[in-house]
This record gives C-alpha cells, structure tokens and sequence, in this order.
C-alpha cells in the first residue's frame, strides 16, 4: 500500500478540521509576527495520529517549481482510521460498473496529493471560509438531483472531502496535475461542475490565447507583470493580446480586502521582489473595452470578489532585481 493520501486534518490552533487550503488561508490571515506553524493529528477522533502539513506556509510558485500543499503522515495511522480505508478504497482494481476509462483516471488520481472531482462556482457561497466544523466531520451530505445524476463520477462516500467551493484548490489540483501526470492521464482527467455536469479539466481552466471567456464560465488564465499598485488593489497587464489589444485587469482594493487571509496570501504575492512574472487566474471574469491615455483600445477584465483570484509567481533566475512598476503608463482604469 503506498503513503497515506490525507485530505483532511485536525487543527489544533484552529479548533477544527481543515483541509490544507484552509490551513494555508488560516495562515496568512495571521499577522507575520504571529505567524507559527500549526500543528496538526489526524481527523478520525479513534486515530488522532500526529500529522504534518507541508508546503501550505510558503507562497507557491509557478510551473516546474510549483510544490503542492499536502498534509503528511510521518507515523502509521491505526488499523480502523478513515485514511487507511480511503487509500484502500482508491487503489482498489477494477470495480463492477466501472468503465475502464473510469478506472485509468482513478489510478491517474492516486499520483496527486489531493483529490477534488466536484467543483461549486457560485459566487454566493461564502468561500472565505473552509471546513469549520468540528471533529470528527461525520455530517451525510445532502445530495441534489443533479448530483444523484453523477454517481458513477463521484465517490459519494467520500464526497464530503472532495468536494470544494474554493477556486485556489483547485488551481493546486491542476497544476499539480499538469506537472505531475503524463499528457494523456492529464487530458482525461474531468472534474463535475456544479449545475454544468462532468467537464475536462483542461477544458474548464482555459488559457486566455483560446478566448476571454469559457464556455462552462470556467475559469481563464495567463502570464504577465504587474503595472501598479493601488493600495491592496493593482493593475495587472497580461502578455498575450485579444484581437491584437492589450489586456488589463484591475482589481481595486475593496476587492482584494474582501478576501480575509486569502487577500492577505495574494498582497505578499504581488509584493514579492525579483518577479520574473505572474500567472492569474480568473473565474468568469467579465470584460469591457476603453481607450487608455495614448488614444489605444485596450480590454479590461472585472472580476467581483476576490474568491474569482489566484496568483502564482515565478523568480528572475538573476539576483538582479529588475522591478515592472514603470513599464507600463500605469492608467488607473477606476
């Protein structure tokens, strides 16, 4: 049996179960002078074993240096945990009813950290805050008919810590996926969308070159450098062009106040030094076009709340720091 995939972990300085995405945003909600690593055991009350989280206290770069956040089990779990059961669940052979695509993308899964198959994109839901309930997370989830539809694709027994509302895990998701599986196993892996059904993931996280839009109201993304700072808010200029325009996105900082710790993580983003680029992610933006000073038509994303936001980053491999704030005219499109 290989190591323990573990989904969710109990916080003790929290007081709750997490996943490392909460822990991460519970993280840099803190001031820095506070900040101290948590300290995590297992979820299941019966195991309680001590756990590690990994990664979830760092800003995660971009491309090959992306490191995924994952919780660790440095000492074996008791024979009746959940996450003995859940690992002996996913690597299970072939099961009746499933197709052998179905069974190809479940042993593609195992290679990844997490696993998320169900993904809710409404913006009402309150997604500044991740699994607060307290141990052990026992509550059935309440299954909708368009869920009941999906039961082949969903692991229903264990919905419950596969399921995320939070778009920074499942940017994770992909981009460990991405770096981690082979081409095909990547191209085949799907994910279910909320009121949208079963969807490819490299089909509903689309590159901004392939449109400004996606067709699921999935999410677009791009490269780029940072023009401006307004506050927490800034001005963000994408490489690639649409219609041979300039793309923009602003983002003013209401916006970025809204997000409590995951506005705290994106500020210390932005304002890292030696930036060779950005790469943002934007969930549904929408878009508008507007002539800039020099008399140009350019485009600007909108997104409405900053839980629409990820950002990655990768370093100029030179120690020379070579700042983008004055490479643009820096309009403030507000």
């Amino acid at each position: 049996m290989s190591a323990k995939k573990v989904l969710v972990a109990f916080c003790h300085e929290l007081g709750c179960n997490v996943t490392i995405d909460d822990a991460r945003r519970a993280y840099f909600a803190l001031e820095q002078k506070d900040r101290k690593r948590f300290r995590f055991s297992c979820s299941d009350r019966h195991c309680n074993v001590t756990m590690s989280g990994v990664n979830y206290h760092v800003k995660a770069e971009d491309g090959d240096k992306f490191k995924a956040a994952h919780f660790r089990s440095p000492h074996p779990h008791t024979p009746g945990c959940e996450w003995n059961q859940f690992t002996s669940d996913i690597e299970q052979d072939i099961q009746p009813g499933e197709t052998k695509d179905d069974f190809i993308e479940r042993k593609a899964r195992q290679k990844l950290r997490d696993d998320i198959n169900y993904f809710d994109a409404s913006l009402d839901n309150d997604t500044s805050t991740g699994m607060t309930s307290p141990r052990p997370v026992s509550t059935p989830v309440t299954k909708t008919e368009s869920d009941e539809s999906n039961k082949k694709k969903e692991n229903t027994r264990w919905s419950k810590y596969t399921k995320t509302t939070v778009l920074q895990r499942l940017i994770d998701f992909w981009q460990e996926a991405k770096n981690t599986l082979s081409h095909k196993e990547f191209m085949n892996l799907r994910i279910y969308i909320k009121n949208r059904g079963s969807v490819y993931l490299n089909k509903y996280i689309t590159h901004i070159n392939n449109g400004l839009t996606n067709k699921y109201e999935g999410v677009i993304y791009g490269g780029g450098h940072l023009v401006r700072r307004y506050g927490r808010g800034f001005l963000f200029s994408y490489f690639d062009k649409h219609e041979e325009k300039e793309v923009y996105l602003y983002v003013d900082k209401e916006i970025m106040a809204s997000g409590n710790g995951m506005s705290n993580y994106l500020h210390e983003i932005l304002e890292t030094e030696n930036v060779r680029y950005f790469r943002v992610f934007l969930l549904n933006p929408s878009w508008s076009r507007r002539i800039n000073k020099k008399g140009g038509h350019v485009i600007n994303l909108h997104i409405k709340k900053v839980q629409q936001l990820v950002i990655f980053y990768e370093l100029n491999s030179s120690k020379v720091h070579e700042s983008t704030a004055n490479e643009k005219d820096g309009d403030n499109p507000a």
